[in-house]
């Protein structure tokens, strides 16, 4: 059976899903459906995942630290190339976190721009899956006022 044509609006969709996801911190398991079991790479600020095993203590340290999250999701741009697409996705985030013993918690609202690598894939309803994902293709640009992470 074959699969469908990955096309820009599948592509957005499943982007809108994973930062859905991110927000409501949805359990491992059903983070890792959108995510390559081989090849993953991953940067963020705080660090290179290199596979699911990595990604699991990132997510673990980020969702115990960061409440009240919005990813707000701008753009998906980019090029499909058969079962690829490289994509330039730009997110606005909200989050707010606590550090003890501050009085009071932070908050932070950026826009990040994101570069990622998407293959076809039978484990969401979207067939797609991330295999790499650079958080911070360019500077986050922050919003006036608020935290720097």
């Amino acid at each position: 059976m074959q699969q469908e044509a990955i096309t820009m609006e599948r592509l957005e969709a499943f982007a809108a899903a994973w930062f859905l996801a991110l927000d409501q911190h949805v359990p491992l398991e059903q983070a890792y459906t959108f995510l390559a079991d081989a090849d993953l790479r991953m940067q963020f600020p705080d660090g290179d995942i290199r596979g699911l095993d990595t990604f699991r203590t990132w997510y673990e340290r980020v969702t115990h630290l960061f409440f009240d999250e919005i990813h707000s999701l701008h753009s998906v741009d980019g090029t499909i190339d058969g079962d690829r697409a490289q994509l330039r996705v730009v997110v606005g985030w909200q989050a707010s976190w606590f550090e003890p013993p501050a009085a009071k918690s932070r908050r932070t609202s950026m826009d990040a721009t994101q570069d990622w690598t998407v293959r076809r894939s039978t484990k969401n309803a979207f067939g797609l899956e991330i295999v790499t994902y650079n958080a911070t293709a360019e500077p986050f640009a922050y919003a006036p006022g608020f935290a720097r992470l």
